[in-house]
């Protein structure tokens, strides 16, 4: 009789897990290998192999985690006891790194959301990524169709594909670019005078009331068809909100 599994199934995925995020911090989400994982994991290859195939699998692995933790972060957001608008709002006024699972997440997405990345892993995990991301854009879906049958969205479902999408890629290209400013400046944030990183860091995390995207998604949100738009006095309530329920 062979002997029983060191670990079960669960515990092996766990293992394999934090032991590429360990590889890729020792390393770079390029340069990391399989090899390392079994050793930081302390499994055979075989067992690694049993779950990645390739590198390209532990990365799609990993975003599926984070594009799971962000939804679950969403959820509680949308939740919140505010109008559409407000919470359509909110999503870009929460602390960041309440959606952040690695300090590589930026980097990651980047590399999966790739044609190249998307042919050289298996189906098996690619799958799983994609339905991940159609689970999180059902939900906000069907968020908008409630506000819609309830009456609070005027026009109907007549805007709710123009708001989804709006809103998506206003929020995507803002963060884009954000992220791009924070690697160019990365050197001279660490170095601010009076400033320690504990603060830098929230700084870049969390944006003001009145930061420009703010005021852009108010300006976008605003010209549909609300029963009641959005003020500043309702960003500065929405901060409050999400304060109140640890998101800010």
């Amino acid at each position: 009789m062979a002997p029983a599994p060191r670990f079960s199934a669960e515990e092996q995925e766990r293992l394999i897990i934090c032991a590429a995020i360990k590889a890729i911090e020792e390393s770079s989400l390029l340069d990391f290998s399989m090899s390392a994982i079994a050793k930081l994991a302390g499994l055979s290859m075989g067992s690694v192999y049993k779950f990645v195939q390739c590198k390209e699998d532990v990365l799609i692995a990993l975003a599926t985690r984070m594009y799971q933790e962000r939804q679950s972060v969403f959820k509680k957001v949308l939740a919140l006891p505010l109008t559409t608008p407000e919470r359509i709002i909110a999503t870009s006024l929460l602390d960041f790194s309440k959606v952040q699972m690695y300090n590589f997440d930026n980097q990651l997405e980047s590399i999966v959301n790739t044609e190249a990345m998307m042919k050289r892993c298996s189906e098996r995990w690619l799958t799983r990524m994609i339905a991940c991301g159609e689970r999180c854009q059902t939900m906000f879906q069907q968020f908008l169709q409630n506000a819609a049958d309830s009456g609070e969205l005027t026009s109907g479902s007549r805007d709710i594909e123009e708001i989804n999408l709006g809103t998506w890629s206003l929020s995507v290209g803002y963060f884009q670019t954000v992220r791009l400013h924070q690697c160019w400046h990365n050197d001279l944030d660490e170095n601010i005078d009076g400033i320690d990183d504990e603060e830098n860091e929230k700084n870049t995390l969390v944006l003001a009331a009145d930061n420009a995207h703010i005021r852009t998604m108010k300006r976008l949100v605003n010209t549909y068809d609300w029963q009641q738009k959005i003020s500043d006095d309702d960003i500065e309530k929405v901060c409050l909100h999400l304060a109140d329920a640890a998101l800010r």
